[in-house]
């Protein structure tokens, strides 16, 4: 997801315990993208779940601390972190390696239904006012588009903000994530008003493909050799479903 991922950034560093009979750690730095990955959730949410779990195949932990989104992404190329997840191909930045694909999952329109948008390609999209997670990436071909000033997109502090100037008809649509637009609808006390008002737009932008982004050296390359033995799309997506059968009430 970008949430999952909108650019969507997990950064880390890697601390090795004493003991001998304890795993080294690979320490990840993320934000709150329910229920996926979250502070206040069980387990931390269904994707920190499953790392641990994929990640006690290998010699290695897995520590998580929450920051936001874009304090994340200024904090990448300070020394002692290891990498960031969740990472796209087309988002990953120069000085990293991308592990093996293990996630997939559309980014869409939300709109309201009463003003469904039509559209087919991103320069259809210019005359709305667009709402955008502060720190998710934009795609190519829209970053050109707003470095021109044609598409006007407002920045918001996480999707549940997001989703409330929407409703509110502070923005015409906004980019998310399938499942924490379906979450959040369903979850949150503050949207729950709301909850006949908006929609997903039938088309989907992108099918994001997400991985880890591992910083290019030897260490974190030993790192992200051993996460791509132990990981793969069909482990990390029953994975996912296990947590939700175990916690179904946090289920999209």
């Amino acid at each position: 997801m970008r949430i999952f991922f909108l650019l969507i950034c997990i950064f880390g560093n890697v601390s090795v315990t004493n003991a001998s009979s304890e795993k080294k750690e690979i320490h990840l730095v993320t934000f709150e993208a329910p229920p996926y990955l979250s502070e206040k959730l069980p387990e931390q949410g269904a994707g920190i779940y499953a790392l641990k779990e994929i990640l006690k195949k290998t010699t290695y932990s897995l520590k998580v601390t929450f920051v936001p989104p874009l304090r994340a992404k200024h904090i990448v190329n300070k020394n002692g972190y290891a990498g960031f997840f969740p990472v796209s191909l087309m988002n990953l930045p120069p000085g990293f390696k991308m592990s093996r694909v293990f996630y997939r999952t559309p980014w869409m329109i939300a709109e309201r239904k009463s003003s469904p948008i039509v559209w087919e390609k991103t320069a259809d999209l210019i005359p709305y006012k667009i709402g955008n997670v502060a720190g998710y990436d934009l795609y190519k071909d829209q970053q050109e588009l707003v470095d021109k000033k044609k598409l006007h997109v407002e920045s918001a502090s996480n999707d549940e903000a997001n989703l409330l100037k929407l409703a509110n008809k502070r923005v015409d649509l906004i980019f998310i994530e399938a499942a924490m637009f379906e979450y959040l609808m369903k979850t949150s006390p503050r949207l729950k008003p709301f909850q006949k008002n908006l929609q997903l737009n039938p088309r989907i932008v992108n099918l994001d493909e997400y991985g880890i982004a591992f910083k290019d050296n030897e260490k974190t390359q030993e790192q992200m050799a051993a996460f791509n033995k132990a990981v793969s799309e069909e482990h990390f997506t029953r994975l996912i479903g296990e947590y939700f059968k175990k916690h179904p009430s946090l289920s999209p």
